[in-house]
């Protein structure tokens, strides 16, 4: 066999892709390009992961119970996982020696597994109980035992994750930054292998085994290298444990930031288990498509600007810090708008484009559209928890986001039930489904959480963002000029393109694929250039500089280089 292999010039080739991931990354510049590229194919395969999805079972209880079990595996993931954060872990292990890095790595490890291995087993113990509580429509449709034997073996994951997350913090230091960029391919990749492959055998336990295979893989694809460098040789050292300890302290508020918003995604997936039969997966697929331009837009910017601000802090010089976070909402203003008018706009031709094939049916495509329309309204919102969040972090003052955070999810959960409460009224069902276009859908309750997301989203972006005003001063008088121009270029979008979908004519049922992509083509591109064109006519600081770019991109005249570092904690996974 081991000839074989030889002759074939397998192994020599697998090993030859190997270094090329592994090896170092030389120049920020090469390194954004290669984080981008990555970036990009892993929202690609999320979307296949989605449309194979919805092809397969629709938005129906299937889903419900998959999507179901990633609460309480989440929920452990955020609350262990991001004590070891690659945001604290980097800044350690530049202060030690390469022998001081093997011996903390190794307690952080050690320290991670029996805290997040506890956790799992007392989640697995009381899965059952805890499950029939939050999800108890699912319990009396007879659907607990499998919700809870999908939880057990989700509850693999956070463990698997959280090491790789452990590790990246070495091979990010090691600026091996196309072995850490490939990590999330793997993962969905692990979860579209579970539905193709392991689902026909195992059933609904297949698609759990096949996220665990890709949350493996996450995990498994950085460990030849680690090794390779002396890491995981050993036992913990005594003297290393009080770093451990004050690693996990410093990290406490970011975690606690990060459970309040699995909490509050946890109680608006309960809420939708009170509603109709594939109220979950109609939530899930919508907010996973909003969380592409997220991903793309407010989480790009807002990780680039991190590393810049605390410099700038840390020299004391407040009107660069000011600059620079002010740049950054510029430009996530200049692009969030523009797309949540066109996302508005557009949403069913991108829903049906997107997920429409197999047993997800029309019903589906417009309840997905119209909850996708809903979340999109408060992209820029988002975009600016994600940035200014990252301000009060590069500042030392990890309290505030902390109860932004918590204040946030309690908003979010009380408007969830504030509004399936009014949707019980008829006249106010049938209004919003009329502004929705959803007329005499059934299981149009669900828009409700999407609506309670996006007002509470938009709301705790204006209180942390007044909230920096007032800590700072400056940054509303910097931004201002961007919002008014940014605010009537997503209307002159949205418009343009409204009207050249009424040229074309609406969607029907009978309306092919091309014929559905074509349409929603045309009216993106007439509402780009609408958006170009309104920039343009009010000499918009922010397009003269993204055209800039793109010339001297195409010219190759070199510009100033952005510092896009991302931790496995910003990537949606689900």
């Amino acid at each position: 066999m081991p000839a074989m292999w030889h002759n074939s010039g397998m192994p020599s080739l697998v090993r030859g892709g190997f270094r090329f991931l592994s090896s170092e990354v030389r120049g920020l510049e090469a390194a954004v390009y290669v984080l981008a590229a990555c970036a990009v194919l892993s929202s690609v395969l999320g979307l296949v992961r989605d449309r194979l999805f919805a092809h397969t079972f629709g938005a129906g209880t299937e889903l419900d119970l998959y999507y179901a079990a990633f609460r309480i595996p989440d929920v452990l993931f955020v609350a262990t996982g991001a004590l070891v954060s690659v945001y604290v872990l980097i800044p350690e292990l530049a202060r030690r020696s390469d022998a001081e890095q093997k011996d903390f790595i190794d307690t952080v490890l050690v320290g991670f597994s029996v805290l997040s291995s506890l956790f799992a087993i007392i989640a697995a113990i009381f899965a059952p109980y805890i499950l029939q509580t939050l999800f108890p429509q699912l319990t009396l449709s007879g659907h607990l035992p499998a919700l809870v034997g999908l939880t057990r073996i989700l509850l693999l994951q956070p463990i698997l994750l959280g090491f790789s997350n452990i590790l990246a913090a070495i091979t990010q230091s090691r600026r091996r930054y196309a072995l850490y960029a490939v990590s999330p391919l793997l993962y969905n990749l692990g979860i579209i292998g579970g539905l193709l492959l392991l689902y026909p055998f195992m059933g609904m336990s297949g698609l759990a085994w096949g996220v665990v295979v890709g949350a493996a893989m996450h995990l498994g694809i950085q460990l030849p290298s680690v090794l390779r460098d002396g890491f995981l040789r050993g036992l913990s050292h005594p003297h290393e444990w009080m770093a451990f300890l004050r690693t996990a302290s410093v990290s406490i508020p970011r975690a606690l930031t990060l459970s309040m918003n699995q909490l509050s995604f946890l109680g608006l997936t309960v809420l939708a288990a009170l509603l109709s039969s594939g109220s979950i997966a109609v939530f899930m697929f919508a907010f996973n498509l909003q969380a592409v331009p997220l991903a793309i837009i407010g989480a790009s910017y807002s990780v680039a600007a991190f590393p810049a601000l605390a410099s700038a802090l840390s020299k004391g010089r407040h009107e660069e810090f000011l600059e620079h976070i002010s740049t950054a909402a510029r430009h996530i203003l200049f692009w969030s708008l523009p797309v949540s008018a066109l996302i508005i706009v557009l949403r069913a031709h991108m829903v049906r484009v997107i997920l429409g094939s197999g047993a997800f049916d029309w019903t589906d495509t417009r309840l997905t559209a119209a909850a996708f329309g809903l979340f999109s309204i408060s992209l820029a919102a988002q975009g600016f928890m994600l940035l200014l969040a990252r301000g009060y972090y590069a500042a030392g003052r990890t309290f505030v986001p902390f109860v932004v955070a918590t204040v946030g999810a309690g908003i979010t959960v009380a408007l969830g039930v504030l509004f399936i409460g009014l949707l019980q009224n008829e006249n106010t069902l049938r209004a919003l489904q009329d502004f929705m276009r959803v007329q005499g859908l059934s299981g149009s309750t669900v828009l409700a959480l999407p609506l309670a997301y996006a007002v509470a989203s938009i709301l705790s972006a204006v209180i942390l963002t007044i909230h920096f005003e007032w800590r700072w001063g400056g940054f509303f008088a910097r931004i201002r000029g961007s919002l008014f121009h940014a605010v009537a270029a997503a209307l002159s979008a949205g418009l343009a393109a409204y009207l050249a979908l009424t040229l074309v004519g609406p969607l029907t049922l009978s309306s092919t694929l091309a014929s559905v992509f074509l349409r929603g083509l045309f009216g993106g591109l007439v509402g780009i250039a609408a958006a170009m064109a309104m920039y343009a006519l009010l000499k918009n600081r922010e397009y003269a500089e993204t055209v800039a770019a793109i010339r001297a991109r195409l010219w190759r005249v070199p510009l100033a280089p952005a510092h896009p570092i991302a931790s496995g904690e910003d990537i949606s996974q689900h």
